[in-house]
């Protein structure tokens, strides 16, 4: 665990978290306050019911696209400074050391969405939803698990591709993943090879999407679909494999 506290530290002083803090205050001055009011069809949307899935939707993407650019770096630059010779003497697996510093990368990267996620408990504190605030501990631990996928990946990916390679292909799984209904439909609109490669991004590619909208149900008050969150678990586990199958040559 030294190794994790010591990269979460690294990250602390190069406050790379301290932004997440200025977003999320961003956030709930949009909409808390009487300028971030959005309409449909010139109907205001202020209620707490109608405006927390929105609120969730915004806070998984912003945490998602942070949990990219804390993770991207962590491992590559541990081999660029050569530290990780120091780690090889003490008899630590390659595995080991790449898992403590993803660990890292996970938690800094949760950490970040729940300074986000805090917005959506004062905004319900500020619209007196005293009931609603007990579901949004749970919704959390859902959008979590999307969180720690994109967060795990990147990891894994870094350990083998250079960053803006990494950068390129965990960003755009990314998008795929959040936006696995939209391309859903579009796939059976466009048809033909494009069509194709866009169903083979849907098998291939989680479906966070899906895990939004469980937590957004779980605020709302509204059944959740257990089978989408053991999904999810299964494929963290199935990340969590690959560190005991990709390694870097420079060990």
């Amino acid at each position: 665990m030294t190794i994790t506290i010591n990269a979460l530290k690294e990250k602390i002083r190069r406050k790379e978290l301290y932004v997440v803090a200025v977003l999320g205050l961003l956030l709930v001055i949009l909409f808390s306050s009487g300028a971030g009011t959005l309409t449909i069809d010139g109907e205001p949307i202020t209620g707490y019911g109608k405006m927390a899935p929105i609120m969730i939707v915004v806070v998984n993407a912003l945490s998602g696209a942070l949990a990219i650019a804390l993770s991207i770096r962590t491992i590559p630059n541990e081999y660029e400074r050569k530290t990780s010779h120091l780690i090889w003497i003490r008899d630590v697996k390659q595995w080991q050391y790449h898992g403590y510093l993803s660990l890292a990368n996970i938690i800094s990267s949760l950490i970040a969405a729940l300074i986000m996620y805090l917005g959506l408990f004062i905004f319900a504190v500020i619209k007196q939803e005293t009931q609603g605030l007990y579901r949004l501990i749970p919704a959390f631990f859902i959008m979590a698990i999307g969180v720690c996928i994109v967060s795990l990946f990147t990891s894994v990916l870094s350990i083998v591709l250079p960053g803006m390679a990494v950068g390129i292909i965990s960003a755009g799984c990314f998008l795929v993943g959040i936006f696995h209904g939209v391309l859903e439909i579009a796939k059976d609109m466009v048809g033909g090879f494009t069509g194709g490669i866009i169903s083979v991004l849907l098998k291939i590619i989680p479906n966070l999407n899906e895990l939004q909208a469980q937590a957004g149900n779980m605020i709302g008050g509204e059944a959740v679909n257990s089978h989408e969150i053991f999904k999810g678990l299964l494929i963290i586990y199935i990340l969590t494999l690959l560190f005991f199958v990709f390694k870097r040559k420079e060990a």
